[in-house]
């Protein structure tokens, strides 16, 4: 994640109860991150091997008479599927500090996290009303909002030291990211097609 901001105030060792909550949400994210390759990468090269669409690998064409997608549409797919990457961050981060029952560190990634969902929702509407990424956008709004609130409530419930909204936040942040399983299986295949279509944007 890149996102880091240190927690106010000083923080306690772990409230006891708390880590193997949090560890199951950790795993949770770690298996829905994992769950298929990652959809994109900054240089433009798909790497989502064995995406459907038809629209092969890195050096293949649009077919005959595709109809070519708005710009909008375009740039929100690439966003989207190119954060996927600092997601999975999100796991390695929440994964160690859990491992070390490290709560500052708990912290920053849950702060991080949030960030990061709430700037990834502004890109959901761009989406959701064209035909071929309406199946994505409506993934991404069941699985976004239990991400940020619960994402937010880990981090606010670490610094009010509250054993109980860290166990309810960890658990709300596991049930959005296991819906976050599906917005990467249909992010794919349209981060594939989007970087084809990138090609005919900039010519």
């Amino acid at each position: 994640m890149t996102i880091r901001v240190d927690p106010p105030g000083r923080l306690r060792a772990s409230p006891a109860g708390v880590v193997p909550v949090l560890t199951l949400a950790v795993a949770l994210l770690v298996a829905g991150c994992g769950a298929t390759s990652p959809t994109a990468s900054p240089s433009g090269s798909p790497a989502s091997p064995g995406a459907s669409g038809g629209t092969g690998g890195a050096g293949s064409a649009l077919e005959p008479g595709a109809t070519p997608w708005p710009g909008t549409v375009v740039e929100a797919v690439m966003t989207l599927a190119l954060a996927d990457a600092e997601i999975q961050a999100a796991g390695a981060d929440l994964g160690a500090a859990a491992a070390y029952e490290d709560l500052a560190a708990m912290w920053g990634a849950a702060d991080g996290l949030a960030t990061l969902v709430k700037k990834l929702q502004t890109q959901v509407p761009r989406i959701a009303d064209y035909p071929e990424s309406a199946a994505a956008a409506k993934a991404y709004e069941a699985a976004f909002p239990d991400m940020l609130q619960g994402a937010t409530t880990l981090r606010d419930a670490i610094t009010a030291q509250d054993a109980a909204g860290i166990s309810a936040g960890s658990q709300q942040l596991a049930t959005g990211l296991e819906q976050y399983r599906l917005a990467r299986r249909e992010i794919g295949p349209l981060a594939e097609r989007a970087m084809l279509m990138q090609r005919i944007l900039v010519k």
